[in-house]
């Protein structure tokens, strides 16, 4: 091999290699940042557009359907979703992936502005915004404690402040607690007593309060600014501003009107174990490390903690924890395969070879650490997986070099001879057995959608990892080996019939004789790999655990939502959170958990605000090391202890890991009558209820939803000269509050709101009274309106331009798969739907369809691209498929795997682990089936080259598996060393989500590599006869077949 003789005649220059890689690889370790998931960038636009006070029904026809129209035209969008609110209409385009995000929103900006002329005058100027997967906090942190919620979020805005000079955070958010205001509390009596207008008092304030320059004025040898400064010092001053005269008598403010600087009214409450607390977001700047940032904004709490007495800062959602954990895993991992291989090699090489193959790992990692530094790449999950489960593979071309190395030195070879020719004779085997595995790897590059955005990081981090063993091994290892590989004995190469059977290790005796064996009774060993492979599929059909999508692991965070009916006012809803809180502080796995009253976990509410009708509780458990009993028990007894909670639905639900994919049961039914839609989906939730392992059932059909509805008569309206804006615009202010200015102490700003006194703005009859001023008259509203109560629609939506109600539900303690299977037969058979409405299932089910369509497709692909490297390595036809052949017989020990361990066949963790195997198989067969090509061709009889080529390969095929197996077994069973605490950790949360795929590898490689051994060879010798006899028809040689 050109490149290994170069090395090791420039032996020198490869020493500085090592030390080069070693120094940039460090640094480029060290300066990685650290997320905790990948950088996911999907083209996901969303349109905002605000037209308050105005029915769901009618931003529907008004202002969703004109823009949906409009965004129908464009090329390459996946799925346009709406919802219409009260006053807000609402809708997300997904373009197919491959369109760039910018471009992307300038097409979705170009058809808004088409569709603009399209809508009501009156409608706000729609916000266009595309929506980041990665600007989500990284550490949300709670601040309670007895000092009052005015202290606390004084105390939470100045740590705000200091936060956000952290290098890496990019902003901090301050959620609960009490806000100030400016309150002017309008005595409707007294101003309609004066004749004046609630604009009246609203504009008086706006003109007083402001600060405008006058220009310069020239005084001598300097130039003076002049500036008139009459914003307000202190709230009390607009209880002095003059509204108007009356009687020649200047009328105040304080005539028809209070001024306090007091509280808005509370939207929200939050609690820490029943404690109130003021919430700190912080998000990070992309691409800086997690860790890092993390630890400088802990630091920072932890000290104003100490400051502050009396006040607990606690952390909740820290994304750094699991990141942490993966950095420590994969660093422990690295040290414990060192140790493994040495142990493992040292039995059969000695130790001074064991470590320049244990060598490979540290070196290999390190190219790669500098590779994925230039790309860009961040150390996230799914890359420090990737670089866990490379670990045992990374010796795989080590082994095989070093072996065959160490193998011409006991045939008496001298150091340069034995590493040149020990490296070139199994150069291009090993060069195609990684580029088969990379092969196996690469078609996962072109994975789609959320999911494809997600395990991408996968097969780059796999192919560059491997990649840069077969140059460690080409390269680095023949050296080190010349260097390092004592004199051995000098034995004289011999066939078969030479070597004295006593000579030989009990292990190769043994093989020996099984595989002569094999080789006397071909059709049978075959024929009974296949029948094992049939016989397996069956069995897992009949016994097995069915598929799943994603693994169920258990969780750390939980979730309790609780929705009381629409439209439930917040203290009512405080109330029943309240009972569910005492509830929760027995429970013994529980750290701690948060209350958000008013709160939906990111629902969108109307106008932008919480709905008031829904809660959520964070629910934190306790590490894994800690509990003593399983999460998923815990929430099954909470679960069962909130149904006896009235006045609210409670759903009891566990934070998912991995992408987002939707909830596994995601019934969508469309159609055009809303109303019906309502009745088909409250049909289907009673046709499913009952079905096993169904939770958290529900629907998003919200009716009944409490409505004070103003009806203007436009021709009495206009008698009094009164338009429908003015009048809206005076209700709006009577009630709700018109912001007339900004009251400014400091950098700090609080609203000045003008509206009627709390007591005459509470009931229909305060509206009724509502007088209307126009042009020194005061009309009462109920004469130009009629007021009435009524119920309407929550929110409207639709998906590709139709409407749309949709079923959903989580399960719990039974697949997945199995539980919707059996719900798409009972809609089917009992649920008739008339013509134009439509069942569709998505979510969970939608990704994972889309996922297994993928993956069948990935393999298949790769199959035909290793296909086509085996065909240029051995040029023939007949020996890649042998090799092929022994992919498909590895599935038997990947079946084995999942019911020794009573495991579900995941979509996507043992989807990838069965194209992992694929690649880890193809290499021990390719190493052997070359070795007796070799072998035949300096004369051996085919018999005795099979057998020879065995025995000579069992070493490092053995090898190989026994390395790659141990590198997984810590991942796989979360039995893991840290060499850092120095104890042993027994479980993990990271092993029970990628443990599926350590299992499939672990078990299909066992498999894999007794077909290697034994089938291959006898299948070889099969087929060889096969093709030899009709080669002997046409004349030819049987014996020189050669396949």
């Amino acid at each position: 091999m050109i490149i290994t003789d170069f090395s090791l005649r420039h032996s020198i220059t490869v020493y500085v290699f090592i030390g080069i890689i070693t120094v940039a690889g460090l640094i480029s370790y060290i300066g990685l940042p650290r997320e905790s998931t990948p950088d996911i960038k999907i083209p996901f636009i969303v349109i905002s557009t605000p037209y308050f006070g105005v029915s769901p029904s009618d931003i529907e026809a008004l202002v969703t359907q004109k823009i949906e129209t409009e965004l129908n035209t464009i090329n390459d969008v996946k799925e346009i979703r709406s919802t219409s609110y009260e006053g807000m209409s609402v809708i997300s385009v997904e373009f197919n992936p491959d369109i760039e995000v910018t471009e992307g929103l300038q097409r979705v900006r170009d058809k808004v502005d088409l569709a603009k002329p399209e809508l009501p005058a009156d409608t706000e100027e729609p916000i266009i915004q595309e929506l980041d997967f990665s600007n989500w906090p990284i550490l949300i942190s709670n601040i309670s404690g007895n000092v009052g919620l005015v202290r606390l979020k004084a105390i939470a805005d100045d740590l705000k402040d200091e936060i956000e000079n952290v290098p890496g955070v990019q902003k901090a958010t301050v959620s609960g607690g009490l806000e100030r205001e400016v309150q002017v509390d309008i005595d409707p009596e007294r101003l309609v007593y004066y004749n004046l207008a609630l604009q009246d008092v609203v504009e008086t304030i706006q003109t007083e309060n402001i600060n405008l320059p006058g220009g310069t004025v020239d005084v001598g040898q300097y130039k003076f600014l002049v500036r008139i400064d009459g914003e307000f010092d202190t709230p009390d001053i607009i209880s002095d501003l003059v509204l108007t005269s009356w009687e020649g008598k200047p009328i105040y403010i304080r005539d028809v009107a209070t001024v306090k600087f007091g509280f808005k009214e509370r939207d929200s409450y939050a609690r820490e174990n029943q404690i109130e607390c003021v919430s700190l977001s912080i998000n990070k700047r992309p691409g800086e490390n997690i860790i890092r940032t993390t630890d400088q904004v802990k630091e920072i709490l932890r000290q104003a903690e100490k400051c502050y007495h009396g006040v607990h800062i606690s952390f909740l959602s820290d994304s750094s924890k699991e990141i942490r954990k993966m950095v420590r895993d994969l660093e422990n991992n690295i040290i414990s395969g060192l140790i493994l291989v040495v142990m493992v090699l040292f039995m059969f090489l000695g130790i001074r070879n064991a470590v320049v193959v244990a060598l490979a790992i540290p070196l290999s990692m390190l190219i790669s650490f500098m590779i994925l530094s230039l790309m860009g790449y961040t150390l996230n999950m799914v890359i420090l997986f990737s670089l866990i489960l490379a670990l045992g593979m990374l010796v795989d071309n080590a082994i095989v070099i070093v072996e065959n190395i160490f193998r011409h030195r006991e045939e008496g070879y001298g150091l340069f001879q034995s590493a040149s020719m020990g490296t070139g004779e199994v150069a291009w085997p090993v060069i195609a057995s990684t580029a088969t595995t990379l092969c196996a790897f690469g078609p996962m590059i072109l994975w789609t959608g959320i999911m494809g955005e997600f395990m991408k990081y996968l097969p780059i981090t796999l192919i560059v990892t491997l990649s840069s063993s077969l140059l460690v091994g080409l390269v680095v290892n023949p050296v080190l080996a010349k260097l390092m590989m004592g004199r051995g004995k000098i034995l004289a190469p011999k066939k078969l019939s030479e070597i004295a059977v006593e000579d030989m290790s009990k292990l190769v005796r043994n093989y020996r004789r099984f595989l002569m064996f094999s080789l006397n009774n071909r059709v049978l060993v075959v024929g009974m790999a296949f029948a094992f492979l049939i016989f397996f599929i069956k069995i897992y059909g009949f016994i097995g655990k069915g598929v799943e999508f994603f693994p169920d692991t258990e969780p750390e965070e939980a979730y309790i939502d609780v929705i009381a009916p629409t439209g439930t006012r917040l203290d009512v809803s405080n109330s029943i959170v309240k009972k569910v809180e005492e509830k929760m502080s027995k429970y013994k796995n529980i750290k701690e958990f948060v209350a958000n009253v008013g709160s939906s976990g990111g629902t969108f509410g109307e106008s932008g605000s919480a709905p008031s009708h829904s809660s959520r509780l964070n629910v934190i458990f306790l590490d894994l090391v800690d509990r003593k009993r399983p999460s998923t028990e815990t929430l099954e007894d909470i679960r069962e202890e909130l149904k006896d909670i009235t006045g609210a639905r409670v759903e009891v639900s566990k934070r998912e890991m991995g992408p987002p994919s939707g909830p596994p049961i995601n019934i969508e039914i469309s159609g055009d009558d809303f109303k019906k839609l309502g009745e088909f989906s409250q049909e289907a939730r009673l046709l499913i209820r009952d079905v096993k392992g169904v939770v958290n059932l529900k629907d998003d059909y919200e009716k009944g939803r409490p409505e004070i509805l103003i009806d203007i008569d436009r021709e009495k309206a206009i008698l009094y000269g009164l338009s429908t804006i003015h009048i809206a615009s005076t209700v709006r202010t009577a009630i709700n509050g018109s912001e007339a200015s900004k009251y400014r102490v400091g950098e700090d700003e609080y609203d000045i709101t003008v509206r009627l006194k709390q007591d005459r703005r509470d009931t229909i009859n305060d509206l009724q009274e509502l007088m209307i001023a126009h042009e020194g008259n005061q009309i009462p509203l109920s004469t130009v309106a009629t007021i009435r109560s009524s119920a309407g629609l929550s929110d409207i939506k639709r998906v590709n331009l139709t409407r749309v109600v949709t079923v959903s539900a989580d399960v719990e303690g039974r697949n997945e798969t199995q539980a919707l299977d059996e719900i798409k037969e009972i809609l089917e058979e009992k649920l008739h739907l008339p013509i134009g409405y439509f069942v569709s299932y998505t979510g969970g089910n939608q990704e994972q369809e889309e996922s297994q369509a993928f993956l069948t497709k990935a393999f298949l692909i790769a199959l035909f691209l290793m296909l086509l490297v085996l065909v240029t390595q051995f040029n023939s036809i007949t020996l890649p498929i042998i090799i092929l052949i022994t992919v498909i017989l590895s599935l038997v020990g990947v079946f084995v795997g999942l019911i020794v361990t009573r495991t579900p066949f995941g979509i996507i963790m043992t989807g990838i682990g069965v194209i992992s195997l694929a690649g880890v198989v193809v290499n021990n067969a390719i190493v052997l089936i070359d070795y007796i090509v070799k072998l035949r061709d300096r004369g051996l009889s085919k018999f005795d080259a099979v057998v020879l080529g065995g025995m000579t390969r069992l070493r490092p095929v053995l090898l190989t598996a026994v390395t790659t197996i141990l590198g997984l077994i810590p991942l796989t069973t979360g039995i893991n060393v840290d060499f850092f605490a120095w104890e042993i950790e027994f479980g993990s949360e990271s092993s029970q989500m990628w443990g599926p795929m350590g299992t499939a590898v672990i078990f299909g490689l066992t498999v894999a590599t007794v077909l290697t051994l034994v089938v291959v060879p006898a299948l070889y010798s099969l087929l060889d006869t096969i093709s030899g006899f009709f080669i002997g028809l046409f004349g030819g040689k049987p014996e020189e077949s050669q396949l």
